[in-house]
């Protein structure tokens, strides 16, 4: 029993953690030294033996933000504030006609004036302070919010940006750069750090005033009050001067005078400086509701910036803005070589064109209809894309506005051709395929009928649609071609109806119209031009099917240096949006419009005094509002548009009495200054003749021909057939004989003849004549053309 009860005794200790001897605790030896940092943790039990205390954690952070605390001390003591660098005295931008070598003009020489602080009204210092930085006058110069939400965007993979304080962006714009990286904010954080040490505020501010970008290229409070209110900066109102402190803001795009879509969002931002001055307590509640945003002064154009130099300025900055090459603060501090695509003598020829043919003819002074003329003029290279001629205006100080980029000039019956082109490459409703041979009824204020067999309504009155031809003509049974040659509204609308309207949308757009255009609706209304492209719009669609159905973006710029270093430009790749057939018959049929004989009445015939193949449409709008010719060779590509505005409402006139006109169409004054603008332009560029449709080219795209106004030898002479009331009495083979076309219609007096047959291999040949006219009529149509796309003309009746 005694030994039982030892050994429980004995047993009792060693679960105690006693010896093996039965010795208590104390009596086991010293306890285990704990360390600092021990895992798993001594005498603890279950998870806790392997977290660290609390009393760890705090120390490991004390150590972190020591550590920190370090660096930074160290990063301040080695950072220096430097010397004012080169960003505080502005370069000049020089722009280079497309030789690099004959100069434009140049832009950016710097528009600054330093005020001083007691020059700077307290209203305006406060406003600027409540848009930018609340806490100006009592930070340290950094701001540790916006610090963590740049560091926030940094860590998204953003760019460093945001969270700078007035004394960072003072330090920025004098001492630093504008590129937003980690290393510049690291720089910037300790320079200002030390700036707001060693400078006064007021310093600061006055600093940073004279020397932030406030857009229309005004450095400097001064400037800018000068650029936007016609005034010293000591004379700004309130409102005024809230205005220019939200320009800070974003100095691009805040401008309401040319950006006017931005005028909501620029009156929050004023509305928010205002209200912060109101909260801060430096403007009464009371005054701030009596204040209405102060609309600014339209931009003062630079006197070096007159003629034509402005308007090519102006939109190469554009294009370099818009494709994100240079920002615009940057473009403004200057120092950039820009060589553009322009060309001198084809700008000169433009100018000379529009001087010539219309300017000097025009008697203001005498005839009311003479006044507030508008020209735009653009010229593309097909295939490229290479703007190399941009007429916007008389003079860019007198007129800044550029009228080849507006869009608000409907383009009228220049838009047909993008009906042709959607017919030839989609096809009617039935999935019957149109060719330019193809009939349709031609008389005015037919009906039109949709393609799910009802007849197309006017919206507004919900009736039938009747759009009448130009003279309210009735053409009767005509083809597509001879349609296209008297521009015949009715066939055309029909046309579009068949085709479907979103077709021809598409293919407008394909061609390089951009989608966004107003009365853009795809119904058969189209046809007639109700949309507003740009002139420089125009050219680069036609330019495409010049190109053989190749479209290319237009672009304005060539090369770009900058202190000696190449900058990046975009890259661009024409693509085939067209089928080469389907371009070639557009080309075939739009040739017809210059250049019909025997009968020589294609609205656009005044552009055969170019003496080249050229192709190309007349527009003639409603009211007279507008006048296009739109032309092209294989090798360039030009767009003229006409119109008047008032220049205080910008409402259209329109241009009947012109020049002492009855009313001005798109084959007289447009086509001739566009005849007289490619004559001069075309000067030693190849003679080239379009492809014809079909034709497979192995070494090149173009067939060049010899420089002769007479058509080349491998097609049909243009002399018409012989007059006769009657037909023959063996009437010509209209099955075999390749390219030959058939008799008029037999009973249509002044019938015309028909479509030429085309040769089985598509091979230009020598055909035969149109058959005469029917019974009573005229003389049938010319001879057929290659491949058979050259319609006969109508008899005389």
């Amino acid at each position: 029993m005694e030994a039982r009860a030892a050994a429980r005794t004995g047993g009792r200790r060693a679960a105690n953690g006693g010896a093996a001897g039965g010795r208590s605790r104390s009596e086991a030896g010293p306890p285990r030294r704990k360390r600092f940092i021990d895992y798993p943790r001594y005498g603890k039990t279950g998870i806790r033996r392997w977290l660290p205390s609390i009393k760890q954690i705090l120390a490991m952070i004390l150590f972190f933000f020591a550590s920190l605390m370090g660096l930074a001390a160290l990063a301040y003591a080695m950072v220096k504030v430097p010397d004012p660098n080169a960003n505080t005295t502005y370069q000049s931008n020089i722009y280079y006609y497309a030789d690099g070598v004959t100069e434009i003009g140049r832009t950016g020489q710097v528009n600054r004036q330093n005020v001083t602080v007691d020059q700077i009204p307290k209203h305006v210092q406060k406003a600027v302070i409540a848009a930018e930085n609340r806490s100006f006058y009592s930070d340290s110069g950094v701001s540790p919010k916006g610090l963590l939400r740049a560091g926030v965007t940094m860590v998204k993979g953003g760019d460093t940006q945001g969270g700078s304080t007035i004394t960072q962006q003072y330090v920025k714009n004098t001492y630093l750069t504008q590129e937003r990286t980690f290393k510049r904010k690291f720089s910037e954080i300790f320079i200002a750090l030390k700036v707001d040490r060693q400078m006064r505020k007021d310093d600061i501010l006055v600093g940073y005033l004279n020397t932030a970008f406030y857009g229309r290229n005004a450095y400097g409070i001064q400037a800018a009050a000068q650029a936007y209110y016609g005034k010293n900066v000591g004379d700004l109102n309130v409102a005024e001067g809230a205005y220019l402190a939200t320009l800070l803001n974003a100095p691009g795009i805040y401008d309401v005078i040319e950006f006017p879509g931005q005028l909501d969002k620029v009156k929050g931002r004023w509305a928010y400086a205002l209200d912060g001055m109101v909260k801060e307590g430096w403007l009464t509640k009371a005054e701030r509701e009596t204040l209405q945003f102060p609309m600014p002064i339209k931009p003062k154009p630079a006197a070096n910036k007159a003629g034509q130099a402005g308007y090519l300025m102006k939109v190469t900055d554009q294009y370099l803005k818009a494709n994100n090459v240079i920002p615009e603060a940057n473009l403004a501090r200057g120092g950039y070589k820009i060589v553009t695509t322009f060309e001198k003598p084809k700008q000169d020829a433009a100018v000379a064109a529009v001087k010539d043919q219309l300017t000097s003819e025009l008697k203001p002074d005498k005839n009311e209809a003479d006044r507030y003329i508008r020209t735009g003029l653009a010229s593309v290279v097909p295939g490229d894309g290479a703007v190399v001629a941009l007429y916007g205006g008389p003079d860019f100080v007198q007129q800044e506005y550029n009228d080849a980029v507006r869009r608000d000039i409907q383009a009228g019956s220049t838009f047909k051709l993008f009906v042709l082109a959607a017919a030839l490459r989609n096809g009617g409703a039935d999935g019957k395929p149109i060719g330019p041979d193809s009939t349709y009824n031609g008389d005015s204020k037919i009906p039109i009928k949709l393609r799910n067999g009802q007849v197309f309504k006017d919206d507004k009155t919900n009736k039938e649609y009747l759009a009448p031809n130009e003279g309210d003509v009735n053409y009767g049974p005509i083809p597509i071609t001879r349609a296209m040659e008297k521009s015949v509204n009715t066939v055309f609308l029909q046309l579009a109806a068949d085709v479907g309207p979103e077709n021809v949308k598409k293919a407008a757009i394909d061609a390089g119209l951009p989608p966004d255009l107003g009365s853009f609706e795809p119904t058969p209304t189209m046809a007639l031009g109700v949309a507003p492209p740009s002139a420089l719009d125009m050219a680069e669609a036609y330019a495409t099917f010049a190109a053989r159905g190749l479209h290319a973006d237009p672009y304005f710029v060539k090369d770009v240096t900058h202190d000696g270093s190449k900058v990046e430009l975009p890259k661009h790749e024409p693509k085939q949006l067209f089928d080469k057939n389907v371009a070639d018959t557009v080309n075939q049929v739009m040739q017809r419009v210059v250049d019909n004989p025997p009968l020589n009445d294609g609205t656009g015939r005044a552009a055969k005094a170019l003496g080249r193949p050229v192709a190309g449409k007349t527009g003639t709008t409603d009211g007279n509002n507008s006048a296009w010719f739109v032309g092209y060779t294989p090798n360039l590509a030009t767009s003229v548009a006409l119109f008047r505005e008032d220049p205080n409402t910008h409402a259209r006139l329109s241009l009947k009495g012109l020049g002492g006109r009855d009313s001005v169409h798109g084959g007289d004054i447009p086509t001739l200054v566009w005849t007289a603008y490619m004559k001069g332009a075309m000067q030693g560029m190849p003679n080239a003749d379009f492809a014809v449709p079909g034709e497979k080219f192995e070494d090149r795209d173009r067939v060049t021909i010899p420089p002769t106004t007479a058509p080349p030898t491998t097609k049909a002479p243009s002399t018409p057939p012989p007059t006769t009331s009657a037909p023959p009495t063996t009437p010509p083979a209209t099955t075999t004989a390749p390219g030959g076309g058939s008799h008029g219609s037999s009973g249509d007096p002044g019938g015309g003849g028909n479509t030429g047959k085309p040769t089985n291999t598509g091979k230009p040949t020598n055909t035969e004549p149109g058959g005469p006219g029917g019974p009573g009529g005229g003389p049938g149509g010319p001879r057929g053309g290659a491949n058979g796309f050259i319609i006969g003309g109508r008899g005389s009746g």
